[in-house]
């Protein structure tokens, strides 16, 4: 259940049969919004889509795999009847096997693209809200100082102002006395 509800949020899955590509159109807007990331946007459209038709592809595969292996073990099951007696219930219990079997290639299915989605979106959408607040050269002194006092990552008031006046950057900016410099590293670099 929560494979389909992922899968129709993403615009993958959907009651038309080419997905749902309003819903696909809907999250990389709300995922995304500036307009100088229409490029990633076309990119990460394009290859949702790909997804989306490959899913929709195997998806129909393995249904016609399903009804034409359930037709066959029906036949067989026909015919062995006319030197054994076979119960429509025992018919019904085969069928019932075969479809629970597929529908754990299908959950598979589902599974796969959910992962192929999250890791689309974890590449393009989630990479862009990354925010670089500090230069290159703000980030080394920081990872510097960091790795340096590792002991005690904590900087002092004063280590806090001599490492803002190196990076060029105010205290609270970064090295204010609720962020560590640890912090500071490692969501910023």
């Amino acid at each position: 259940m929560r494979l389909d509800n992922m899968l129709l949020a993403e615009g993958v899955a959907g009651p038309e049969k080419g997905g749902g590509s309003a819903a696909a159109a809907a999250a990389a807007a709300a995922a995304g919004g500036a307009a100088d990331n229409s490029i990633e946007h076309s990119d990460y459209r394009a290859k949702l889509t790909q997804i989306r038709q490959i899913y929709h592809t195997e998806l129909e595969k393995y249904e016609q795999a399903c009804n034409e292996f359930t037709t066959h073990v029906m036949n067989l099951l026909r015919e062995q009847s006319r030197t054994r007696p076979i119960s429509p219930k025992e018919i019904e219990r085969m069928v019932g096997i075969i479809h629970r079997k597929f529908s754990s290639i299908q959950m598979q299915l589902k599974q796969s693209t959910c992962e192929a989605v999250m890791i689309l979106r974890s590449r393009f959408l989630d990479a862009r809200r990354k925010r670089r607040n500090f230069s290159k050269q703000a980030t080394e002194i920081l990872n510097e100082y960091f790795y340096s006092h590792l002991s005690n990552p904590y900087p002092s008031e004063e280590a806090k102002e001599e490492l803002a006046k190196k990076c060029s950057i105010t205290v609270s900016q970064g090295v204010g006395s609720t962020i560590t410099v640890s912090q500071v590293c490692h969501n910023f670099s």
